[in-house]
């Protein structure tokens, strides 16, 4: 049974569905690649504006392509910095904090739409079978160097199209263990 995979690391930034999208950019509009990331996703050239009661933070990146929803997904600190509550949630979760986010052509002002990612990783439904994991099992990762450490609740997620499973962590997260992006870790049974 396989037990390790890579790591990917993400900065703060925004999925926009087309409403937003036309809102926030123009009608139409259609978002251009900086990067590409794991397919189909890629790092839109597009940047944002999000702002809270306290405070902003601008030339965060739009991650393509468009979903069906609008979501922030923003940094542990970035929460003092914008004098929200973001909470800790998995990806396409409901009752997060509101924000309002302003783009080149307009602002939205969201009642529930930024989170802190919670850590996960990605697997295929085959994939998981291999390493005899299930959708939304609770997983440690254990991360080996010179700041090791054991991460406890990362989420097993299932999304169509991976080429191979992927752990996607924040940069606080990453910054704590001293991850680098395409790093081995090890995958334990949750305690």
């Amino acid at each position: 049974m396989k037990n390790t995979t890579h790591v990917i690391i993400s900065n703060r930034h925004i999925h926009l569905n087309r409403e937003a999208c036309d809102i926030l950019f123009g009608k139409g509009y259609e978002l251009t690649v900086k990067r590409p990331m794991a397919p189909p996703i890629f790092a839109a050239n597009e940047t944002v504006t999000l702002k809270g009661p306290k405070g902003e933070i601008s030339g965060v990146r739009v991650l393509g392509p468009l979903r069906s929803y609008t979501q922030v997904e923003i940094l542990r600190a970035d929460n003092f910095v914008l004098g929200i509550e973001a909470p800790v949630r998995i990806s396409g979760s409901k009752d997060l904090a509101p924000l309002t986010v302003i783009g080149p052509c307009g602002r939205i002002d969201f009642d529930s739409v930024a989170m802190v990612a919670l850590r996960h990783i990605h697997f295929t439904p085959e994939q998981a079978a291999e390493y005899g994991l299930q959708k939304d099992q609770m997983v440690q990762v254990k991360v080996s160097g010179e700041r090791q450490l054991i991460f406890g609740d990362v989420q097993v997620v299932f999304t169509d199209g991976m080429e191979e499973p992927m752990m996607h962590v924040d940069v606080e997260e990453a910054n704590a263990a001293s991850i680098h992006p395409m790093d081995i870790v090890e995958i334990l049974p949750q305690e």
